[in-house]
């Protein structure tokens, strides 16, 4: 029985599908089918069910799992005890939110190129509630998000926290001294995607002082969200970090008002049963030494 089979059935089942294994594995999903017939053979048993969409076990397959976990953590073990010699490259599928990309991500990335020689990384950028998804799904390994994630099988770290604020062009600053709720109400909200924490406390801090329909225009990129708002579009609803540059410059301007919005809280998510959970352990415990000169009270700053 070859390993290469065992890891291949380990990689399925976590998954969930034969496409979503022969991604991750950088294999045809022809051969990923023909691992699994192999090792079915080796066995004398079917491990997934024919004739159903996705990759679900048969009692035979569910027997042989917990040995294929067991395999694949030993494997993980081994390759920690030679980190020091070893010329293996571990890939950790990270997921970010943006906010944390076109901040303090690209120095955090080569701070681990220098500390932890061996490990690479496959970035996604999504959403926190995509991010929330790719993790129960185990599409990533760690996630970067707003959290924490309320499920049992997640193991959630504080990272930091950002400082929401509200700014805008100076000529449209200027045209109130002071910003009521339903001033900000009557102007065009540029802020997060829908659905998103910061977005749905925004709605329901100004739905109530409108008396029109808000206007909020939303979008995942938080970089198009700022070329919106140095252009005079709007008042965008931002991480006070994230538009540092703008401010110092004087393209955007922070308003003068008492509507205040939440800090968003960021944490570092992963499952804990994973084989990689030692290894995301690690990087995350790293996470926090990178990141104690850049927070002050909890709140990034750069």
């Amino acid at each position: 029985m070859k390993i290469r089979n065992l890891d291949t059935f380990y990689w399925v089942t976590t998954l969930g599908s034969f496409r979503a294994a022969a991604i991750h594995l950088n294999l045809s999903q022809p051969a990923v089918s023909a691992r699994i017939h192999m090792l079915e053979q080796d066995l004398g048993a079917w491990v997934f069910l024919r004739d159903v969409r996705n990759a679900e076990l048969t009692p035979e397959g569910r027997k042989l799992l917990p040995y294929a976990e067991r395999l694949m953590a030993l494997e993980q073990q081994i390759i920690d005890a030679f980190s020091s010699t070893t010329r293996i490259v571990q890939t950790i599928r990270l997921g970010a939110a943006e906010t944390i990309v076109t901040s303090w991500l690209p120095e955090f990335l080569s701070y681990v190129g220098r500390t932890m020689p061996g490990i690479a990384f496959e970035l996604s950028v999504d959403t926190s509630n995509n991010l929330r998804n790719a993790l129960l799904t185990r599409e990533v390994d760690l996630a970067f998000l707003m959290g924490p994630v309320a499920e049992s099988s997640i193991a959630n770290h504080a990272i930091c926290a950002y400082e929401m604020v509200l700014s805008t062009t100076p000529e449209i600053a200027s045209t109130h001294d002071h910003w009521s709720a339903s001033n900000i109400a009557a102007k065009r909200i540029l802020t997060f995607s829908q659905e998103t924490r910061p977005t749905n406390e925004i709605r329901s801090q100004l739905v109530s002082v409108s008396d029109r329909p808000l206007e909020l225009t939303t979008s995942s990129s938080v970089g198009a969200l700022i070329e919106l708002a140095c252009s005079g579009y709007g008042i965008c609803a931002l991480p006070r970090a994230i538009i540092q540059k703008e401010l110092r410059t004087g393209k955007l301007v922070e308003l003068n008002t008492d509507l205040q919005l939440k800090d968003l809280s960021f944490t570092a998510s992963y499952v804990q049963s994973a084989v990689t959970s030692e290894m995301v352990r690690t990087i995350t415990a790293s996470l926090t030494t990178f990141l104690k000169p850049r927070v002050r009270n909890g709140i990034y700053f750069t």
